[in-house]
């Protein structure tokens, strides 16, 4: 049985895909990924896995394997299956970039290809942006939420899947997150490696103060504790009696971690006994089922917490899982089509997207209009860059640094209104198809 990934499909895909084979031949297709709505609370979207899409696209084809499979199925003829051994992509693509602040019905994503081209790579594009897009909002969310301090990702025990916890880790990092405790996803991002201790380590010890005086001996230089095993307050204490024996041997504590109880109180008391220790430079570091709510009311009361850590809530986009992303045919064989279904209505023709700015450089108002269209708007900004042509890459790989520094450009740009976590305004966004 064949494992691998060419295979992640829908079935309706293939079965179309032969008729198309039979009755279409390559006759072309335009077809355009898009967010039908926002989630509730959702005043902006962030993209993210479009270079994750893109390096798809590009070294799309079915291995033998995999053919091999579907020929197992004696489901399919065997002239198409011989079809579907050499088949790779020839079209082109357009895309936003990761990192980009989009709107409800802005294609995202646009694909021009031999029609089964286009429909085979469907699923994997719906599933990658749709994932990587409501964590990398989220992340936004809660880094806003932060005002600025620091934000971690603890989250990939929580998170649906291997691939989510690596996606987490990716997307948190491109919208400003510091750091992960995921070690693969650190490694292969290049993303800081964060990491405090677990409590199973403090139990392990006849005593609490034993157990941090053994991991301040073992890393001196990126020492946290968490206190919250037994007391807090009394975890707080044993911290800072070896903090203060650290500073004896020239070394700093980083931090104490509160992950449980009132934070609010409990970072109030961790300062104030800190300072008085003189150990006004250890971090007080918050986490344990947070997200940009909580953490909203945090800062709103002024709680004295330098770092975030978060993980469930964050890594599942706990108020907002799901997201309504579609993929639909726009143009087939040079002609514009469209779905017009109630509630499910698509605008046809290939599309353009202009960002419209006022004077103070800031986001006024999206437009939208046909590719083809004769309407210009030079102070607009387009959003959709050409990205692949006959199968090949116009430009490299868009790295995560890169990303990451486009992204907070961009979100600068965006008014703080749009910026708001609870019933924000909906951005205009002005249609000119139909």
């Amino acid at each position: 049985m064949s494992t691998t990934s060419d295979l992640f499909l829908d079935y309706y895909q293939l079965t179309m895909s032969q008729s198309f084979w039979r009755k279409h031949g390559e006759k072309e297709a335009i077809f355009e990924l898009s967010f039908r709505g926002l989630p509730k609370n959702r005043g902006y979207l962030v993209t993210g896995g479009i270079e994750h899409c893109i390096q798809h696209i590009k070294k799309f084809s079915l291995s033998s394997e995999s053919v091999d499979s579907l020929r197992n199925l004696k489901k399919f003829d065997q002239p198409f299956l011989m079809y579907l051994e050499n088949i790779k992509f020839t079209g082109e693509v357009w895309s936003v970039r990761d990192g980009e602040i989009i709107f409800a019905n802005e294609p995202v994503l646009q694909i021009k290809a031999p029609i089964i081209q286009c429909q085979l790579v469907e699923t994997i594009l719906i599933n990658t942006v749709n994932l990587h897009t409501l964590l990398a909002t989220k992340c936004t969310r809660v880094l806003h939420a932060a005002q600025g301090k620091p934000v971690i990702d603890f989250g990939a025990r929580r998170a649906h899947s291997k691939l989510a916890a690596s996606a987490l880790a990716e997307e948190s990092h491109l919208v400003g997150f510091t750091g992960t405790a995921t070690v693969d996803a650190g490694i292969n991002y290049s993303i800081p490696l964060v990491g405090t201790m677990a409590h199973s380590y403090v139990m392990s010890f006849e005593t609490e103060l034993e157990a941090f005086r053994a991991y301040a001996e073992e890393f001196p230089h990126e020492c946290t504790f968490l206190i919250d095993t037994y007391d807090s307050v009394e975890g707080l204490k044993n911290a800072v009696k070896i903090g203060l024996e650290m500073e004896k041997k020239g070394y700093r504590l980083f931090g104490v971690r509160l992950d449980s109880g009132d934070l609010q109180k409990l970072s109030e008391i961790s300062r104030k006994l800190l300072d008085a220790s003189g150990l006004n430079y250890v971090q007080v570091i918050a986490s344990g089922g947070l997200d940009e709510y909580s953490i909203a009311d945090l800062e709103r009361n002024q709680a004295p917490i330098d770092i975030y850590g978060v993980g469930t809530k964050v890594s599942v986009s706990a108020d907002a899982p799901w997201a309504e992303t579609i993929y639909k045919m726009v143009e087939f064989n040079e002609m514009p089509v469209s779905k017009t279904s109630e509630h499910k209505e698509s605008a046809p023709y290939q599309k353009k997207v202009y960002r419209i700015m006022n004077d103070s450089g800031k986001y006024l108002q999206d437009v939208i209009t046909a590719a083809n269209s004769t309407d210009t708007f030079r102070d607009g900004e387009e959003l959709l860059i050409h990205r692949i042509r006959t199968g090949n890459l116009l430009e490299p790989a868009i790295s995560l640094t890169n990303a990451q520094q486009f992204h907070r450009n961009v979100f600068d740009k965006l008014p703080a209104r749009y910026k708001a976590l609870s019933s924000p305004p909906l951005y205009p966004v002005t249609h000119l198809i139909g």
